[in-house]
């Protein structure tokens, strides 16, 4: 089978990089079995200072194409028009050895929007994974809602990340989804942790310190709570960093928090297998890799209930609090101190594996491609 997955293109000098969740799909189709390329729109402004037009070039043994585009920036109707001629020269690209896909899967709201129209005049079934949190609502704004309309009525297939997702979709845009998360990488967390050898209580966690995230809320619960020989690691960077800081200073925490910054999986995997818990407190997932990455390494986990967690946390694997409570998410902190050391930690992992592994998510897309 011929899949041609369509994603957000990230261009940092000479390096292609792709949105993560679409790569690691499209490594696990061609793990899989699946002939599968990349095409993928960097729609950003200038600013991003990158070429305009068009580059070939081949990663992870996948033929790729990325189209750099400045349609972002362009008012109104024409920011989809110049997209969708950035999708069609993508298309083109990618197709001029005469490859020709039986699926062209593409994710994410603009991205899907802007390949509707080339994919269906291609008569591959066209399929969407929308991912977006920006759809994590049954009200989205006009410009979103009329992206979605344009790509979720023209597929032959929408997928939701999580069942939250999923109804929202339904609830604007009468669409029902179907419901496959997102493909975690399983491998690289495969170190069961042991928990904190130090007489430490290690929580960690991880994402990038912006509003959505709500590192407020984890530092403002974690200073509530009734351990005094605990320590919380942070891994992540973003806009909020040095407020965020401020913050654990004011909060008499600047001592027990620490900050990693962005570091390679590799590195977080090392802490996670020294770690009793892993903590975040968004304010909103579609999904929640970050979780089941956790998860995999057999860390227990604390959420809030903000959408995709919902979906895969338990009483086997973790605790969920309500959303946007300090208190109530310091209780739930307080609770996984105390019993973090009574979880299974190889049945966590097992349930992250077979739930979302590259193999197993693979699969589950392949079934839905040959039922359309």
């Amino acid at each position: 089978m011929k899949i041609l997955v369509c994603a957000r293109g990230y261009n940092s000098g000479s390096e292609n990089k792709f949105g993560s969740f679409e790569l690691d799909q499209a490594k696990a189709l061609r793990a899989a079995g699946c002939d599968v390329r990349i095409a993928s729109l960097d729609l950003r402004s200038p600013k991003s200072r990158r070429p305009h037009g068009a580059k070939l070039f081949a990663a992870q043994g996948m033929h790729c194409v990325t189209v750099n585009s400045f349609s972002s920036m362009l008012p109104g109707g024409l920011a989809e028009k110049y997209a969708a001629k950035a999708a069609a020269k993508a298309l083109h690209w990618i197709c001029n050895d005469g490859w020709k896909p039986d699926i062209i899967h593409a994710h994410f709201t603009e991205i899907a929007s802007a390949f509707a129209d080339s994919a269906k005049q291609s008569g591959a079934k066209f399929v969407v994974t929308e991912h977006s949190s920006l759809m994590n609502t049954p009200t989205p704004d006009a410009k979103n809602l009329a992206l979605a309309k344009n790509a979720y009525l023209k597929a032959d297939k929408v997928i939701a990340v999580s069942n939250a997702l999923a109804q929202n979709i339904k609830k604007s845009i009468g669409v029902t989804p179907e419901v496959i998360g997102n493909v975690v990488d399983t491998d690289v967390f495969t170190d069961i942790s042991k928990g904190s050898r130090d007489g430490r209580f290690k929580l960690v966690s991880c994402g990038n310190l912006v509003d959505v995230k709500n590192f407020e809320l984890l530092f403002t619960a974690f200073s509530k709570t009734h351990s005094e020989n605990s320590q919380l690691t942070v891994f992540g960077d973003g806009v909020k960093l040095a407020e965020l800081k401020a913050l654990c200073k004011e909060l008499g925490i600047a001592d027990k928090v620490i900050f990693k910054g962005h570091q390679p999986r590799e590195v977080i995997a090392k802490e996670y297998a020294q770690s009793d818990a892993f903590a975040l407190a968004s304010k909103s997932e579609t999904f929640g890799v970050s979780f089941v990455e956790a998860m995999c390494a057999g860390l227990p986990v604390v959420a809030t209930k903000c959408g995709g967690p919902e979906d895969f946390i338990n009483e086997q694997n973790g605790l969920l609090a309500d959303n946007g409570d300090a208190d109530a998410l310091a209780k739930v902190l307080d609770r996984m101190m105390l019993t973090a050391i009574s979880y299974d930690r190889k049945k966590i992992r097992s349930y992250a594996v077979e739930n979302f592994s590259p193999q197993g998510i693979a699969g589950k897309l392949i079934a839905l491609y040959k039922a359309i």
